[in-house]
């Protein structure tokens, strides 16, 4: 865990970080205040963006990997659920005779509204915005951008109801 550079390279005026939380090296990461990350989250971001804007909070687990390309922006007031994963690229697969990994990537950026509540096992893919005041139920996999003020579940993600 890099917690000794990470206190040293941000400016939070408050955070909590709990045990092996990771932000992985030549990251471009970015904290506003009054962040607080459960045990084991994972973030990375190298030669992309994360940016967190304040009083956010994430549980357990919370996975955010902006590494081949794409940028993560999760506005204030949000609060991440145990083992969500935002993601901002997908292995390309339209080449059957081509090995997949081979293949390159889809990249594209996710943005997280103002006072968005995402639920437990979540996955966010990339090119998803989530309107601001949205609700994203458990499980759900969030394919397409959701309204504001909506309320999302299901696999992949459905918009059930207007809050």
């Amino acid at each position: 865990m890099y917690k000794d550079n990470l206190k040293n390279r941000l400016k939070i005026k408050y955070k909590i970080f709990k045990s092996h939380s990771q932000l992985t090296k030549n990251s471009s990461i970015y904290f506003h205040s009054s962040i607080t990350f459960d045990r084991n989250c994972f973030f990375t971001a190298r030669g992309c963006q994360i940016e967190v804007d304040s009083d956010c909070s994430f549980n357990i687990q919370v996975v955010l990997n902006a590494d081949i390309g794409g940028k993560i922006k999760i506005s204030e007031n949000c609060i991440i659920g145990p083992r969500v994963i935002l993601r901002t690229a997908n292995h390309k697969f339209s080449e059957i005779e081509k090995i997949k990994r081979l293949q390159g990537h889809e990249v594209g950026d996710i943005f997280i509204g103002k006072n968005v509540w995402i639920g437990a096992n979540v996955v966010i893919l990339p090119g998803v915005s989530i309107g601001e005041n949205s609700v994203i139920g458990a499980g759900a996999v969030v394919t397409e951008s959701i309204p504001k003020n909506s309320l999302a579940v299901g696999v992949p993600a459905k918009v059930k109801k207007h809050l």
